[in-house]
């Protein structure tokens, strides 16, 4: 049934501004709706702070009246953010009721409201969803207000928001959300059960939600059965190494060098020398009053082998001594410069007006060490030239030695850089690095897929991918290089659709 009495706030405001800690007042007004006078009894049910002046009064058919509210300084906004009053007549019967909402003046309020605006295609694929989003401020004040929403594996949202409202002022703005169909969270799902937009206020945050159920109806032609059941991928863990092969020289510790060390070692080292080693290892580490015996035998046996060897190049007997003999040495024979075409009369006039230079001749060893420079003219010989010539022998060029490759090092890679080529279905990639036994480039869509790879042996730094027929979105570009021990490096580089 209608009541018969009727009232709203003095100032015509929708909620009071109360300062927490000091006494304050407010004022409402009560009509009668009826054509008779009305006895009413007021009452503050809500919150216990406060009280209403006069309790009782009498008004008039079709006239109003005014009531104070006081509110103690006790007052909190915790919990006590609404005033309720009730007016009954003396057998207690409801004549009506007031409501009025009550904010501190220092707290921090809004009003939060989250909508799909619009969906985001490329290629006749569905990316992402644009949002749009309206904040009120509640707030006495100007205060800042910051806008995030709740995370999730397949969704990208933009940075947070931070935006400065004055009292009642209202802003509304466009939110991109980046969708990666490919990713699933724990559930198996490509996508959050909604969406939430949150805002820290004073009493906690005020929140916006978008069941996902609503965005399936708008986006229903862009999703397959793949985007409306879960569906559970199972990663396998990738092999772990020693910790070692992960960190650059710089970060290894002494001990784990001195495991590297040994590790190569027990690789490179035949099994003498391993057993060698191990056992030096053993005598060196263990202590004076415990080192086992075959330590002296080894000892004894390094003792044996050395005096073995001592009497072997000392004790041997005298082999053939050289005479003093006179020691003749023969001419040498050269042969001539490759390209020469000189002819046998030319080489005859040559001869014999340079005469060939004596041939060295000592009576002694003895005197041809003490005289090394003192040679006896020998008889000069005009050797009759051949009649035929025969070609020279061709050299054949010996391939670079190529340089050592050290294994021991730690691959590194750097500077990697991607560029379209002519025409913009092929993609050129360059890079930079060291100790790289191989490596691997990959092209990846922008939904993670990988549209081109390409292995390359060795230490190659350069690749070309061709793309995809019809493909002419944006590209990520994946460079891994492998070290000689299975370590690797992985860096990226992005490109933007071609144009």
């Amino acid at each position: 049934m209608p009541t018969s009495l009727t009232a709203f706030p003095s100032d015509r405001t929708q909620r009071w501004i109360l300062v927490p800690g000091v006494a304050s007042t407010r004022q409402i007004e009560i009509r009668n709706e009826t054509d008779t006078p009305v006895e009413a009894h007021l009452r503050v049910e809500q919150p216990p702070a406060a009280s209403v002046s006069p309790g009782i009064m009498t008004i008039p058919p079709r006239h109003s009246r005014v009531a104070d509210v006081l509110f103690l300084a006790t007052w909190s906004p915790d919990g006590q953010g609404q005033l309720a009053l009730s007016f009954r007549d003396v057998q207690g019967n409801d004549l009506g009721a007031f409501t009025q909402e009550i904010v501190a003046a220092d707290s921090v309020d809004c009003n939060l409201s989250l909508e799909l605006k619009d969906d985001v295609m490329v290629d006749q694929a569905l990316i992402g969803l644009k949002l749009w989003c309206t904040l009120v401020s509640r707030s006495s004040t100007p205060r800042r207000f910051e806008v995030d929403f709740t995370p999730h594996p397949a969704l990208r949202f933009p940075e947070r928001k931070t935006i400065t409202l004055a009292p009642g002022e209202t802003s509304a703005f466009d939110i991109p959300v980046q969708w990666n169909r490919a990713v699933r969270d724990m559930s198996g799902w490509n996508h959050p059960r909604s969406i939430e937009a949150f805002v820290p206020v004073t009493e906690g945050r005020r929140a916006a939600v978008i069941a996902w159920e609503r965005l399936e109806q708008r986006l229903a032609q862009y999703l397959n059965p793949e985007d409306r059941q879960a569906r559970i991928v199972v990663a396998t863990a990738p092999e772990r190494r020693n910790d070692f092969l992960e960190k650059t020289p710089g970060q290894l510790k002494y001990e784990e060098l001195v495991e590297l060390r040994r590790l190569e070692q027990s690789v490179v080292a035949p099994p003498t020398a391993r057993a060698t080693t191990k056992l030096a290892d053993d005598v060196r580490t263990a202590p004076p009053g415990r080192r086992s015996p075959v330590a002296t035998v080894v000892t004894i046996a390094f003792a044996v082998v050395a005096l073995v060897l001592a009497g072997f190049f000392f004790l041997r007997p005298p082999g053939h001594q050289a005479d003093d003999s006179p020691i003749s040495v023969s001419p040498l024979k050269l042969t001539p410069a490759l390209g020469s075409r000189v002819t046998p009369a030319k080489a005859h006039a040559k001869s014999a007006l340079h005469p060939p230079a004596a041939n060295p001749a000592w009576t002694s060893v003895g005197a041809a060490a003490l005289s090394p420079t003192t040679v006896t003219p020998a008889v000069a010989r005009h050797a009759t030239p051949p009649a035929t010539r025969t070609a020279p022998s061709q050299a054949h060029p010996q391939p670079a030695a190529q340089p050592p490759i050290d294994r021991n090092q730690v691959v590194a890679l750097s500077g990697v850089e991607a560029a379209y080529e002519p025409g913009g279905r092929a993609v050129s990639v360059a890079w930079d690095g060291s100790a790289q036994a191989s490596a691997r480039v990959e092209l990846v869509d922008f939904t993670g897929k990988i549209i081109a790879s390409h292995a390359i042996r060795g230490t190659g730094a350069q690749a070309v991918l061709h793309l995809p027929r019809g493909y002419h979105g944006p590209l990520s570009v994946n460079v891994t290089a492998f070290g000689y021990h299975g370590e690797r490096v992985v860096q990226t580089a992005s490109l933007s659709s071609p144009e």
